[in-house]
């Protein structure tokens, strides 16, 4: 395989790429990511990518908090290398992000999104629940050896603590009783010592032993004889310390050990997915699709080179027809050209390495079994090669490699010699590649090339479109369509005296002018069809527009009905509201002048049931129940007074609804019609606007303080906004800081209703449930 990434910059874009992944394992396998002419792992490489897209469109990002790079700390667990508490907390992290994984792929499923790309992996990974909590039972989050993770452990640290407390005690009465002699009332150590800072004029005056001076050589720092024995016993007991907690670090390192198969895969797995996660959030951010892979169809339509600020590049359609292999591209300078032949050349280049393209949906395009380009000058000063000689450098060493289905670009070719010969060279190169069964785009000043391609099936004559009123280009590619030399017209626009443009065109050649005449003609007849295009362009955004304002009337009819049947509804409620209290009233009346008439009781009890049973609570009747519901309504869940969409109808007139984040089903008793959804038509440059999701989980791990308050503070208002229920926050274990933030600011806010730390199976002490009023 040969595949000329290098001038296509196809670097860069793997450097952009990277930029989106969370791991630096992640980083190092984007930047790895080479081509391929295999057509089963592109197209499982493309179907990844393009489902991970679908998964951040419907639902979120995959979450990735927390995982380093254990490859070296497995492999030293593996040979039962002791592992640092540090390196544990490592493993925590991978064994964490393994859960959050499999629990992100199962709310994936839920939501009915198609991953069957991705499913094999998620498959693969293997939690492991129960090694957590046996390094959890050793080590703390700030990665210390618990006290009680051995009983003799525990026994030593109680014997050190009771000694430096005799300690402490002694030398308290020596900073009292001997203040005169110190240089600082003040305890201290040196030398694993615990010693108090004499001053020197005192040091033969004081009964104890020299452990160290200060710098300044005024104090000695000495250990009294009081406590000599102690800290002998206290450095006897941390050596004891040292020896138990390696033994309960080996311990432990040979059950990470024994996982080491299961972790190194999630590792491996968790990787993968970063990779790419991080591919299909460049495509969010570029706008890219993903092709139909064909045997002989090239139909790149509206493609956009990944380089060129989005704002301002020029979208052109690149397409070859199954008869069609060389395209020969002529216009002026800095027309365009260059871009058109980089474009198709680094975006072949991204859809062989499974990266998603900035084409519009519906694009096809081939896999090609290599991807050569002679772009730019690239003269070798060393080997004093000039710009022909770099040229046909490089085009020898592709004639040398090529093969059918390769992809071939040549900018300028035949340029940096005699034009005559430099155009006989072009024809005779294109003569001999175009009947080997390969693809070209070339890019050519000669007007000879443009005859040449006339008569050939195979070659498409192009040009890049020059606007002669502006004097600009407008970078936009036509094909069919042959540029001609715009000097001469230029040249008199600019007020270039008109006997000398007069003159210059008489000295032009004939078969110059039959060249330009074919150019006229074409041009001609191509302005023709583009107004026709135009024309009908414009007639069919009209009829658009017509059908869209028609269905808003319709929906602003639908509305205002539902506005006047709620305002009937809460009229005749309490006019039977005014009834009832008037028959009570009556009733009332009645009883009082029951014993003053003969009024019996059978009739009075008649009376009341009659008036009760008058129905005030009815529900407001509403004015869409003989509406069709259709996947995508926008309807309201009267139970929850909540606007949901419908997405799925299930069995008995019941129908899937989705409420924010949340999903459940409902009768179509229980809902009521709003709106349908209106669908964008796409455009020649689709502006996506996804819609905001709040994530159910708040990841702060990593953060500063200040960093992970702003974060907490726009989640909880994000969460408030989408009316969630509960939300969970991680914060981890760290030095405490980040759960303490979370608690105050969870107890100082009016709008939770309460909070509480994670189970054993939600992440413990490192997560908090929040629970919103």
């Amino acid at each position: 395989m040969h595949f000329h990434t290098t001038s296509l910059e196809f670097d860069k874009i793997l450097t952009m790429v990277a930029s989106y992944a969370h791991t630096l394992q992640g980083k190092e396998l984007v930047a790895a990511i080479t081509p391929t002419n295999d057509p089963l792992l592109i197209g499982r490489l493309l179907n990844e990518t393009n489902q991970a897209l679908d998964i951040i469109n419907r639902y979120q990002e995959m979450p990735f908090g927390g995982i380093r790079d254990v490859s070296d700390i497995l492999y030293r667990a593996k040979i039962h290398s002791i592992l640092r508490p540090t390196h544990f907390l490592d493993v925590i992290g991978l064994i964490e992000a393994t859960t959050n994984a499999v629990r992100f792929f199962k709310q994936v499923t839920e939501h009915e999104i198609d991953c069957d790309y991705l499913a094999p992996y998620y498959d693969e990974l293997a939690p492991t629940p129960r090694l957590k909590q046996q390094i959890e039972q050793v080590i703390t989050i700030d990665g210390y050896i618990h006290d009680n993770a051995s009983s003799a452990l525990l026994k030593i640290r109680n014997k050190i603590q009771r000694n430096e407390q005799k300690i402490n005690e002694r030398l308290q009465h020596i900073l009292h009783s001997q203040k005169n002699k110190l240089a600082e009332a003040l305890i201290t150590i040196r030398n694993n010592r615990y010693v108090v800072p004499v001053k020197l004029s005192e040091k033969n005056n004081f009964d104890g032993s020299v452990v160290d001076y200060s710098k300044s050589g005024e104090t000695a720092y000495i250990e009294p004889k009081v406590v000599a024995e102690i800290n002998n016993e206290i450095n006897l007991l941390k050596l004891e310390e040292e020896r138990e907690v390696e033994r309960i670090l080996h311990e432990l390192t040979l059950l990470v050990g024994d996982q080491y198969g299961p972790l190194s895969n999630n590792f491996f797995l968790l990787t993968t997915f970063d990779v790419i996660f991080a591919k299909a959030k460049f495509a969010l951010a570029y706008d890219c699709s993903m092709p139909d892979i064909t045997e002989d169809t090239i139909d790149l339509r509206h493609a956009r080179h990944p380089l060129i600020n989005q704002d301002d590049v020029v979208a052109n359609t690149i397409t070859y027809q199954p008869d069609e292999r060389i395209i020969i591209i002529t216009g002026p300078n800095t027309g365009g050209k260059t871009v058109t032949l980089k474009t198709m050349g680094l975006l072949s280049l991204m859809n062989q390495s499974g990266l998603l393209i900035p084409v519009e949906h519906g694009s096809k395009t081939i896999i090609f079994e290599n991807i050569f380009a002679d772009i730019g000058d690239e003269q070798s000063i060393e080997q004093s090669l000039s710009t022909f000689s770099s040229h046909m450098t490089r085009i020898i060493d592709i004639i040398n490699n090529l093969s059918v289905g390769s992809l071939i670009l040549l900018d300028e070719l035949g340029s940096g010699t005699d034009p005559k010969e430099g155009a006989s060279l072009a024809i005779s190169l294109l003569d001999y590649i175009r009947i080997r069964g390969v693809y070209v785009i070339a890019t050519t000043h000669y007007p000879e090339l443009k005859a040449y391609a006339y008569d050939k099936e195979e070659i498409i004559n192009a040009s890049v479109e020059f606007d002669v009123e502006s004097l600009q280009p407008t970078y936009r590619l036509l094909l069919g369509t042959p540029g001609k030399s715009n000097a001469l017209l230029i040249s008199e626009r600019l007020g270039l005296h008109e006997k000398i443009i007069e003159a210059a065109k008489a000295n032009v050649l004939t078969s110059q002018s039959e060249v330009s005449d074919l150019i006229n003609k074409l041009e001609h007849k191509g302005a023709q069809l583009d107004k026709r295009i135009t024309e009908y362009e414009a007639l069919i955004a009209e009829n658009k527009k017509l059908v869209k304002h028609n269905e808003q009337l319709q929906i602003d009819l639908m509305k205002e009905k539902q506005k006047y049947n709620r305002k009937i509804s809460v009229e005749q409620s309490q006019i039977l509201q005014d009834t009832k209290e008037h028959a009570l009233n009556l009733i009332k009346e009645i009883e009082a002048l029951k014993e003053k008439a003969n009024i019996k009781d059978h009739e009075i009890a008649e009376l009341k049931y009659k008036t009760k049973q008058l129905n005030l609570d009815q529900e407001l009747e509403s004015s869409t129940k003989e509406h069709t519901y259709q996947p995508g309504d926008i309807v309201n869940v009267l139970k929850f007074n909540r606007t949901g969409e419908l997405i799925k109808k299930q069995n008995n007139n019941q129908w899937i609804v989705k409420m924010g984040v949340l999903s459940s089903t409902f009768d179509e008793d229980d809902i009521e019609f709003i709106e349908r959804k209106v669908i964008e038509e796409p455009q020649s440059k689709i502006i996506k606007s996804v819609k905001k999701r709040v994530s159910p989980e708040l990841d702060l791990r990593g953060m500063r303080y200040e960093e992970a308050k702003h974060a907490l503070d726009q989640y909880i208002d994000d969460c408030l906004v989408s009316n969630m229920p509960f939300a969970t926050i991680i914060h981890g274990y760290g030095t405490l800081t980040l759960r303490k933030l979370v608690k105050k600011y969870l107890d100082s806010s009016k709008h939770i209703k309460s909070h509480r730390d994670g189970e054993g199976n939600e992440g413990g002490n490192g997560v908090t449930i929040v629970n919103f009023k």
